[in-house]
């Protein structure tokens, strides 16, 4: 076939023609709109002012530990002097917290035992002067009340991290309800605390019987931290499951008096408002009146509810 320089000419321009449109074509075609992914709402309470508050009534399982001395020789509470079982006891707190930062926390107990034996030991307690296998009868009691102020520190994986941050939507810790699936939070413990504690030792065989009863209240600092899991729609009527632990120290510089506590727990929430717990509690404490000294404690397990309001 022949080809003029003319027709070869057109014959070009035609191609270019055509491959310019189809390359407008797909242009077009790749700049059509693609459907933004929508992110998960953020729900408004993780970075909230509101004032929230729990209630926490608890069984205590507990027994006493410790030595003690009143004008004489030393006494081991729970084995000389045979209080060493576990008794029902009742303990409770009401916390408020506000702005995902801070709480405060009013909380008590009392504990007491009593014990019949025949004296293992000899020794002078007061005026009883215990010979072995003297007839006693023994009573302890303690009790604490006390003020807690915590403030958290550092949440790694929550939107503000400090109280001192800026909040920036952590959408990868965001549940489909906007809630976290995970809340760590390292707390700083501030606190005043009162104990008292008694006891009595009555020798029914030399008809003798003296008491004891010491107290004193005393600043403490501490620390701690919670773990909350979000398992709604993972685990059967369990929205979400919460771990804590605390322990802290305290003293009023008097007579070598102080405190120890320690707590940890785990809670199950079966709503946004109630849930049970299960943990473990110990309250050591030295009391001192320069006549009478005790060194010990209170500890078990306890089972309890977890009420928010």
């Amino acid at each position: 076939m022949y080809f003029t320089r003319k027709s070869l000419r057109l014959l070009a321009g035609s191609l270019l023609i055509a491959a310019a449109a189809r390359g407008q074509g797909e242009t077009v075609a790749s700049a059509a709109p693609v459907a933004a992914s929508v992110a998960t709402p953020i729900d408004p309470t993780r970075d909230s002012d509101a004032l929230h508050f729990a209630l926490r009534p608890a069984l205590w399982m507990a027994r006493v530990r410790g030595d003690t001395n009143f004008g004489g020789g030393n006494f081991v509470v729970d084995d000389g002097l045979g209080l060493n079982g576990y008794e029902a006891t009742l303990n409770g707190a009401l916390s408020a917290s506000w702005g995902g930062f801070y709480e405060v926390m009013v909380d008590g107990w009392f504990f007491s035992t009593s014990a019949t034996l025949a004296a293992q030991v000899t020794g002078t307690f007061g005026t009883v002067n215990i010979a072995l296998d003297d007839q006693l009868a023994t009573e302890f009691a303690g009790a604490s009340a006390g003020g807690e102020f915590d403030i958290t520190l550092w949440q790694p994986f929550a939107d503000r991290q400090t109280p001192w941050s800026d909040p920036i939507a952590n959408q990868k810790n965001t549940t489909a309800t906007g809630g976290y699936k995970a809340d760590l939070r390292f707390k700083a413990i501030g606190s005043v605390r009162w104990y008292s504690a008694s006891l009595s030792v009555n020798d029914t065989t030399s008809a003798q019987s003296d008491s004891w009863a010491l107290s004193a209240v005393m600043p403490g600092i501490g620390g701690g931290f919670d773990l909350d899991f979000d398992t709604k729609g993972r685990l059967p009527l369990v929205e979400s499951i919460r771990l804590e632990a605390a322990g802290g120290v305290g003293s009023n510089f008097t007579n070598g008096q102080g405190f120890t506590f320690a707590r940890a727990g785990l809670s199950l929430m079966f709503s946004a408002t109630c849930g049970a717990e299960l943990g473990y509690r110990l309250e050591n404490f030295t009391l001192d009146n320069n006549s009478a000294h005790f060194d010990g404690g209170v500890q078990g397990l306890y089972f309890g509810a977890n009420i928010k309001f």
